[in-house]
């Protein structure tokens, strides 16, 4: 794979990456087996199920006093106070496959020869602050990761961003090149996630390769249980 050369992100950049990271087109399924205590396997990164706990409880107050992460993410304020201390599973679930997603972007950087410098997150940061609805500390934990991430998060759409230029982005969000842009940037993803062979704990849910999520794990009752004959 050629090295890219490197574009600058510039104040014409109006995409600012993903609102939720967990939204992108990324395989979160591999042939890896999940060994004990860990929530996922990334390649060779262990993601512990301790880890995944102390990050959710960083997390969940912090999203909890942000109106704005809880508007991102499209939750009513009602909902974002509901459970005070306790994540749902679904925030969790949020959580990890972030975790996931901030290691695939690497190796998918990796593999294109991108390697964003401190000012590239920088200006990350500064894009997703001039959005309209939102900023770089309500998107991160829109993302279900605390605050202290939000350099992660940037790193991750500064990536992508320079992605798209090497992909052929015009920097015209509504052009179809912008939208090749975005499914080849996907496509990244998914190579990645697939080159890292990326293994989900049962526990914390099921991938689901036609829709591309980590849908929650259904409980199949057995005849007795389930009152059938």
């Amino acid at each position: 794979m050629p090295i890219m050369k490197k574009t600058p992100i510039t104040k014409k950049t109006r995409i600012t990456a993903l609102a939720a990271l967990p939204l992108s087109a990324v395989l979160l399924s591999g042939c890896g087996q999940v060994k004990a205590g860990a929530a996922a396997l990334v390649g060779d990164d262990r993601i512990s199920v301790n880890t995944l706990d102390r990050t959710v409880r960083e997390w969940k107050p912090q999203f909890q006093a942000d109106p704005q992460a809880g508007a991102t993410r499209g939750e009513s304020s009602d909902q974002q106070q509901m459970g005070t201390d306790v994540a749902s599973e679904s925030d969790i679930r949020a959580t990890l496959a972030s975790l996931v997603f901030l290691r695939v972007g690497d190796r998918a950087a990796k593999n294109y020869g991108v390697s964003p410098t401190g000012g590239d997150v920088d200006q990350a940061i500064a894009l997703m602050d001039q959005s309209p609805n939102s900023n770089a500390v309500s998107t991160t934990l829109a993302a279900g990761l605390p605050k202290e991430r939000v350099r992660d998060v940037a790193r991750f759409n500064a990536i992508q961003l320079l992605l798209m230029d090497r992909f052929g982005w015009d920097h015209n969000p509504s052009s179809p090149t912008a939208q090749q842009s975005m499914q080849l940037f996907d496509r990244a993803l998914g190579d990645a996630a697939r080159e890292l062979k990326v293994s989900i704990n049962p526990r914390f849910g099921v991938f689901d390769p036609t829709k591309v999520t980590i849908n929650p794990v259904v409980l199949r009752l057995s005849a007795t249980e389930s009152g059938v004959r």
